[in-house]
């Protein structure tokens, strides 16, 4: 009988009951599977910090192996950076779907169960060696190009590139598998790091207070295609020249950088200042990275080999 696991982040009791169990009663969802439920943590998603989903990584990797499959509940408002953080810290292995906390209606009722859909894709032999699925609305996306679009509802969630799949009935129907997925094995998080987003006129304070906070390491959502406004260059060299690592994004969440404009601030000036680019990535996400790779990097040409 194939055995699942699924780790809670914020009540095991809801789990248990959206699965139509009473308190500590054994789990009936499906006589053909063994149903552990674990309460990881009891929080909502606005709770979780990074350093909380690093040892929820830690526990999957110490229990999946006992395990035909794993899903993790977690809270709607961090989903998306829970589970590509989960995506980057664990090598390939059985499958691993993330869903969102079943959520009550004002009757008491379930207005959002995804739990049964996930359950199916994590008892699918072919989901395995996939990375962190993410399963809501019938369909399975892949964690590193997860984009939160709605604040809430259904539709809350899509993906650059389209989904991975669909559930449907009992059926997993995989359209393709997720490309160019990064493991980075770190053995901790480095903190803090902070993230600053580039907005018409802004000032550069937040820098400056960052460079003065002696932080570990910055993301910078430029304009455009790593574009920033001419007065931020000093205070961008400076984070470099005081060795705190600054990785650009654009604020765009998704996309390519580099460009061929002249003009002082664009994309030339940040390469030549020693900039670190992240393509494709959003800035929620490349701090996650920049936390995870600063574990690992043992020289800056190394961090900026892993964000190639």
């Amino acid at each position: 009988m194939p055995k699942l696991l699924i780790l809670s982040t914020g009540g095991a009791l809801v789990i248990r009951r959206a699965l139509g169990s009473r308190d500590e009663q054994p789990l009936t969802l499906r006589p053909d599977l063994a149903v552990t439920v674990e309460e990881f943590a009891n929080l909502p998603g606005s709770h979780l910090t990074p350093q909380q989903v690093f040892a929820l990584a830690q526990r999957i990797l110490a229990v999946r192996e006992g395990y035909d499959g794993i899903v993790v509940a977690s809270g709607s408002d961090t989903l998306e950076e829970t589970a590509y953080l989960l995506d980057l810290l664990l090598p390939d292995g059985p499958p691993l779907t993330i869903t969102s906390l079943p959520r009550l209606n004002a009757g008491g009722a379930f207005a959002s169960n995804g739990l049964s859909t996930a359950i199916t894709v994590a008892t699918t032999p072919s989901a395995a060696n996939l990375g962190a699925l993410v399963v809501v609305d019938d369909t399975i996306y892949p964690a590193q190009s997860l984009q939160t679009q709605f604040s809430q509802g259904v539709g809350m969630f899509t993906a650059a590139g389209g989904a991975l799949g669909r559930v449907e009935g009992d059926q997993v129907c995989f359209r393709y598998r997720p490309l160019n997925r990064q493991h980075i094995a770190a053995p901790r998080l480095v903190e803090p790091v902070d993230l600053i987003r580039v907005g018409q006129g802004a000032d550069d304070r937040q820098l400056r207070h960052s460079i003065a906070d002696n932080v570990a390491g910055i993301v910078i959502e430029t304009l455009g295609s790593g574009r920033v406004p001419p007065w931020w260059l000093p205070a961008i060299g400076e984070a470099i020249r005081q060795r705190i690592p600054v990785v650009a994004v654009s604020r765009a969440g998704v996309g390519g950088l580099g460009d061929e404009f002249g003009f002082v601030g664009a994309y030339h000036d940040l390469r030549k200042l020693g900039v670190i680019f992240a393509h494709d990535l959003s800035g929620i996400k490349a701090r996650l990275k920049l936390m995870a790779a600063l574990a690992v990097a043992r020289s800056p040409a190394e961090l900026r080999t892993l964000f190639r």
